[in-house]
């Protein structure tokens, strides 16, 4: 009778214990990140009736009540909803985030264990914020945990400008509260090195040539026109002179009675095979062979005229001249028995060749935008069918100006020569080009994404810039990615990584105990004299390569309760049931001990 009323008392305080479990799991089923409990009970002992039948294949053990056995941790996902909290995240499979008490508090997760400072929290709840200083916080105010990669300085953002640097440092396992101001400005950073990828057409983009052969005082560097390849020339309506096509040209000279003729060709073969390449190669041949100059048309001043063009200049006698051949034709010089008296000349039409020009924005140490120009002038447009094959050649002029473009900042401009090879492929040095006290490493072979061409069927144009230099911006919007790294937006368009948000991960979530505000801390207990983390040491949550190993982070978004609240409330029933059975089974025992007592009477 005694053991009847103790085992139905047991009973009635262990389903209490499940029902303030469950009550407590309903009512937290809108509380963020929150887990559920699970209550188990167990027997409370029990006893061996070996007078009954000791030897009976039967068992004769006898239980005595129930106890709560654990009230277990529920480690599965809740559900996830969008919101618009500025640093809200959700976190998607096994860890926790990290959460402390200290603003200068640390931890740090290595592979024998752990190291803190001070006592640290875990939780599924995301719903941070900042304080007034700018430190990410929970909703109890603990700092949030993390890796920071000290960029911020005095609410200055200073940029690394080496990805690998920061993606091997957001790797690491020393976490620490994070901050980021809400007032952040980007410091600029001096352009130190750029890199371009340009496509030069050569048939299209044409200058006429009196403005590209320039010195710098603005008078025609004749020497260096004469020295440009016929085949990098075009005619005043823009047609490229190509050497596969108009490639001849001839004379008929008549005088005294008499008739000669001359055929000049263009290739490689020199004044022996009556052949020519550059504009001099057919001056000296022209001159040797029929007595005639070549030169650049000049006005009464002798200076030359603009547009630019070339003159066959008779320097000997009264004559008939007249001019063939595929290469007169297109350059305006053919003529037909023409009077050509001492002194007099035949023009062509206005030379043009082939141009294109860059400007790229590059930035001072104090951010102020200046602009780093090339011009690009065709020099030889090479031959890929001669032997050995002819590189196409381009001369490149390269200097910083003012951002107007209008005022030349460095000393003087670098020029350099660079050719694509019969691929495609530019061959060409990288330059240094002065920018105030510094320089400039400048390489024209291609950017990030791109390398650089010459390809005839598209325009020319400059396809993709990649530089290091960056102008001053404001903070104006803050990313995380699925990894938890956390990136700031400027108003220049630089997005950097500052750090990442921290993540652990325990090989028992259950031996973690709840300390109220969606937090738990780490337990330990004595395991066979030695002092254990019931929860095993915290795993850090990335690997070696800075990604997450057990899940993913969800920017903002919200986990919900775990809470099944349709199993909960059958649960709750469950439980009533059990509780009211049990004191069903109380007030029998008392019962029988009243009817005990009146035997005596």
């Amino acid at each position: 009778m005694n053991d009847t009323i103790l085992n139905s008392y047991s009973g009635i305080k262990t389903h209490q214990f499940g029902l303030d479990s469950i009550s407590n799991n309903i009512a937290n089923v809108n509380t963020t990140g929150y887990r559920e409990n699970i209550p188990e009970f167990k027997s409370l002992f029990s006893t061996h009736l070996e007078s009954l039948g000791g030897s009976s294949a039967i068992s004769n053990d006898r239980n005595f009540g129930s106890s709560g056995a654990s009230n277990a941790i529920s480690t599965k996902s809740g559900n996830y909803h969008q919101t618009d909290g500025e640093f809200d995240m959700a976190y998607q499979g096994k860890g926790w985030f990290i959460v402390g008490p200290n603003q200068k508090g640390d931890f740090k997760i290595d592979k024998d264990g752990y190291e803190q400072k001070q006592a640290n929290y875990f939780t599924r709840d995301g719903a941070f914020s900042r304080d007034a200083d700018g430190y990410l916080v929970n909703s109890e105010g603990y700092y949030v945990y993390g890796i920071n990669l000290d960029k911020i300085k005095n609410g200055v953002f200073v940029s690394s400008n080496d990805n690998e640097k920061d993606l091997k440092e957001l790797s690491d396992n020393n976490l620490k509260p994070l901050n980021i101001p809400q007032e952040l400005k980007f410091q600029p950073v001096l352009t130190s090195q750029v890199n371009i990828s340009v496509n030069l057409n050569p048939k299209s983009n044409f200058q006429n040539a009196q403005d590209v052969f320039l010195d710098p005082s603005g008078k025609l560097i004749e020497d260096k026109f004469k020295n440009q390849d016929m085949n990098a020339l075009a005619n005043n309506d823009e047609k490229s002179l190509d050497t596969s096509i108009y490639d001849d040209i001839s004379f008929k000279i008549s005088k005294d009675g008499k008739d000669e003729e001359y055929d000049f060709k263009y290739g490689s073969g020199g004044e022996k095979e009556n052949e020519f390449r550059t504009i001099g190669d057919l001056q000296k041949l022209l001159k040797d062979k029929t007595g005639l100059d070549l030169d650049v048309s000049r006005d009464k001043n002798g200076d030359p005229k603009k547009p630019l063009s070339l003159s066959i200049i008779n320097n000997t006698a009264d004559m008939n001249l007249s001019i063939g051949g595929k290469m007169a034709q297109i350059l305006g010089l053919n003529a037909a028995e023409i009077p050509l008296k001492k002194g007099s000349s035949q023009d062509s039409n206005p030379i043009k060749v082939p141009f294109y020009s860059t400007s790229t924005e590059i930035y001072d140490k104090d951010g102020k935008k200046f602009l780093l120009k090339s011009d690009y002038v065709m020099q030889d447009s090479g031959d890929n069918k001669s032997t050995p094959p002819i590189n196409q050649k381009w001369e490149v002029k390269t200097a910083v100006y003012d951002f107007k473009g209008d005022v030349m900042v460095s000393k003087k401009p670098v020029t350099q020569t660079i050719e694509f090879d019969s691929d495609g492929n530019m061959i060409a040095d990288d330059a240094e080009v002065d920018f105030k006290d510094n320089k400039i490493k400048y390489s024209l072979k291609g950017s990030k994404d791109y390398k650089s061409s010459n390809l005839a069927y598209q325009d020319s144009k400059l396809t993709q810039v990649s530089q290091d230099g960056k102008p001053e911006g404001a903070l104006r919007e803050i990313r995380v990615d699925s990894n938890g790294i956390i990136y700031l937006a400027f108003s220049n368009g630089v997005t950097e990584a500052m750090g990442r948000v921290g993540i652990a991960a325990f090989v028992n979530d259950q031996g973690l105990r709840k300390v109220g505000g969606n937090l738990l801390e780490m337990t330990s207990s004595t395991v066979n004299g030695d002092n254990k983390l019931l929860s095993g040491n915290p795993i850090l949550g990335w690997n070696e390569d800075g990604v997450l190993k057990f899940g993913k982070v969800m920017y903002k978004n919200l986990e919900t309760s775990n809470v099944d609240v349709g199993n909960a409330l059958t649960n709750l029933i469950l439980m009533q049931r059990g509780y009211s059975m049990n004191a069903k089974a109380f007030t029998t025992g008392d019962d029988l001990i009243k009817e005990a007592i009146n035997l005596k009477k």
